[in-house]
């Protein structure tokens, strides 16, 4: 093995483990054939990039449409003093992401609902007295957020549309067992670095790791696991440059949403409806991309080339701020 294989083996395991391991007794034996290197290696790396805060979590990632839940996107027109209070109200574990971002409408934040608990949600966002616009996802275009070491600058090719991810809002939800439930809880977070990871979730189940691989590989292909991997902290790795971008297209131009979701800075594409709104201005847009780059230049252009392609009515960004909350839903037993 030369120095330069062995100087980006670290950034070529952390871009891999986004992808998830593989399903098979000691996943890591199989990334280390993968990577052309040993067991032990891939165990040291994965660890040092959990310990070094390159890996933000690492566990199973759950799709939560497919089981019915409901994901809500709020903009709220909070005063600058007062964001630290009103932060702390409505902080709850439905909301998985909350940031402070460049504009009038200026906290966003996301919840994972089951359906139930939406109208009392709802009442949680009006209670803080401030104008708020709520928009529920219609379809989902590409949940992709995966990110390379040390990004260039340059842009890239768009990736081609089959990439994007579907929406399955149209299915009924999938049911899962009492087994399948408290194995998925106990793969979520802290999944193992150690030779065979899947023995703590087997013993917790009562299944044997083989019956608990044959679990996964059915859930997975139903679609429920997502898969079994890492989250990358995309700040640490060198994307420092995050925004949303809120665009008006026409409602029936399938090709600019294809293209939207096509460029690989777009982690995540969503179609969403206002279902509440209390601001005192318009909020038409319909279609919702967050965008990652190295740099502000970078965004500027990434954001053009966007423009370009969707030709949108009108468009709106919403540069980060500030990360206030940044989490995973958690499936509980």
């Amino acid at each position: 093995m030369n120095s330069q294989h062995k100087r980006y083996k670290p950034a070529l395991l952390a871009e891999r483990l986004q992808s998830g391991i593989p399903l098979i007794e000691r996943p890591y034996a199989g990334l280390a054939r993968e990577l052309d290197c040993d067991e032990e290696t891939v165990l040291t790396l994965t660890n040092g990039l959990i310990r070094d805060g390159y890996i933000r979590s690492f566990g199973a990632f759950v799709d939560f449409e497919r089981l019915g839940y409901e994901g809500l996107l709020c903009g709220i027109i909070v005063p600058k003093e007062q964001i630290p209070l009103i932060v702390s109200r409505l902080d709850c574990p439905e909301i998985t992401h909350n940031y402070i971002r460049d504009h009038q409408v200026n906290l966003w934040l996301t919840a994972v609902l089951e359906r139930a608990a939406k109208p009392r949600f709802m009442g949680r966002i009006r209670s803080c007295g401030f104008p708020f616009v709520a928009l529920a996802t219609k379809a989902r275009l590409k949940l992709r957020p995966v990110f390379c070491f040390n990004p260039v600058c340059e842009l890239p090719e768009p990736e081609p549309v089959n990439a994007c991810l579907p929406s399955q809002n149209n299915e009924a939800p999938a049911v899962l067992s009492e087994t399948a439930i408290a194995a998925l809880d106990a793969l979520q977070c802290g999944f193992p670095v150690t030779q065979k990871p899947f023995e703590p979730a087997a013993r917790a189940t009562g299944l044997t790791v083989p019956e608990l691989l044959e679990l996964l590989g059915e859930l997975k292909a139903i679609r429920v696991l997502r898969r079994i991997g890492a989250s990358l902290h995309h700040v640490r790795v060198g994307y420092s440059a995050n925004a949303l971008a809120a665009w008006l297209t026409p409602e029936k131009n399938d090709a600019a949403l294809a293209n939207s979701a096509s460029f690989p800075w777009v982690s995540h594409c969503y179609i969403r409806d206002i279902i509440e709104s209390t601001l005192p201005f318009e909020w038409p847009y319909t279609l919702y991309t967050m965008l990652h780059a190295p740099d502000s230049a970078s965004l500027d252009a990434r954001l053009k080339a966007m423009h370009d392609a969707l030709s949108p009515q009108d468009s709106v960004v919403l540069p980060t701020v500030r990360e206030l909350k940044k989490t995973r839903p958690v499936l509980k037993s």
